[in-house]
């Protein structure tokens, strides 16, 4: 606790800018990170060679791989925060998600080095010298990395970081490889009984394991996933707080980093504000969200009439109907050319809906067709939110 407030003081004190500010507490808990893990190294690879056990020198290979881990990390809080140029328009923020995609490489290597090293161990066992004081001391390493889980836990929501949320996930992890380790040392202490080989194996594969887990993590940031539903969420109020906002829809987040991205949003506005005065009300809503919230807003105004009896009808009886399927969708831009006698609309299936979008168009062309006297031009579409 008393690390993460004199952090917060240096950082706080010097009044940055967001991108800025999240520089410096990703740099900061990567060099906290570097420091307690060469410490734990350094002290499991003396215990390690001193009591010849091959699964506390898997142990401190591991947090060999964390100081690369944080060293890499890093690095990337370094470039992301580097500002947009000709042939980066968008900024650097993905080099973060590069940064952690090429650590699990790191720890796949190392994995695999202390799985034949195990092995071999296994085949060939050697006596260890185990004592108190070699027990006590790697208890004190895993209270070091417990609270390490929880430094990078408390970072990582305060600048919305992957990279310290997987450096917390394996800190977490390393306190259960550490755990193996003294079961290793006490099974052989009260025993006799060496398992020592068989805990560095089981250490290593979950290395490995990490390994393919963050390959897996890193890929799917970069290829592109679903944004976190509390970010829409909050982008969703904020704009809704805004005098003369209807409603909005088709909220889509372009992601770019951490600290970059862009978000499209049509927004919903009385027809009977003038251009100006429209353009203004969104204008004011993209210049504040990218001052509160580092967001990069567009804004697509859809100007809505006041509803009359007739579109109405039409919309509680589409409702009702879609019902009749087992469907619930959202009904936008809805508007009636009286002159051409055309009904225009967006009907926005939810991401789950498994049906066939030009069936659904046909069966809702047909019953509308019987109701009303109207031509009908729908547009359907399940839910995006992400590109």
């Amino acid at each position: 606790m008393l690390i993460e407030k004199y952090i917060e003081k240096k950082i706080e004190k010097k009044d940055m800018d967001w991108v800025k500010t999240r520089e410096s507490y990703g740099i900061a808990g990567s060099v906290v990170g570097i420091l307690c893990n060469i410490v734990l190294f350094i002290v499991k690879l003396t215990l390690g060679l001193l009591s010849g056990s091959i699964s506390l020198l898997a142990d401190s290979v591991n947090n060999l791989s964390d100081v690369g881990t944080n060293i890499v990390t890093l690095v990337g809080f370094k470039m992301s925060a580097k500002p947009a140029d000709r042939e980066h328009p968008f900024g650097h923020g993905r080099t973060e998600y590069i940064s952690s995609f090429s650590v699990s490489f790191i720890i796949l290597l190392l994995g695999y080095e202390l799985f034949k090293s195990s092995f071999e161990r296994i085949l060939h066992p050697v006596d260890l010298k185990t004592n108190f004081i070699n027990i006590s001391i790697i208890s004190l390493t895993v209270l070091v990395k417990i609270w390490l889980s929880f430094f990078y836990k408390r970072l990582s929501v305060k600048i919305d970081s992957h990279a310290l949320e997987a450096a917390s996930v394996d800190s977490r992890n390393d306190v259960l490889a550490t755990g193996t380790v003294l079961i290793s040392f006490a099974a052989f202490g009260l025993t006799g009984l060496n398992i020592d080989g068989y805990i560095g194996l089981l250490v290593a594969c979950f290395i490995i394991y990490n390994g393919f887990q963050f390959i897996g993590e890193s890929m799917n940031t970069l290829i592109g996933v679903q944004p976190d539903d509390g970010l829409i969420e909050k982008i969703y109020d904020y704009i809704q707080s805004y005098d003369g906002v209807i409603s909005l829809h088709d909220i889509i987040v372009h992601d770019y980093g951490p600290v970059s991205k862009m978000v499209s949003a049509h927004v919903e506005i009385s027809a009977d504000y003038s251009l100006v005065v429209a353009h203004e009300i969104v204008d004011q809503i993209e210049r504040n969200i990218y001052n509160d919230m580092g967001i990069s807003l567009v804004v697509h105004i859809d100007p809505v009439e006041k509803e009359c009896a007739t579109s109405a009808t039409i919309k509680d009886g589409l409702e009702k109907y879609l019902l009749g399927y087992g469907q619930e969708v959202d009904i936008h831009d809805f508007r009636i050319l009286e002159d051409e006698n055309v009904v225009i609309f967006d009907l926005v299936f939810p991401e789950k809906f498994e049906g066939s979008i030009e069936n659904m168009r046909t069966s809702i062309n047909l019953y509308l067709k019987s109701k009303y006297d109207y031509d009908f031009l729908l547009n359907i579409r399940k839910e995006k939110r992400y590109i």
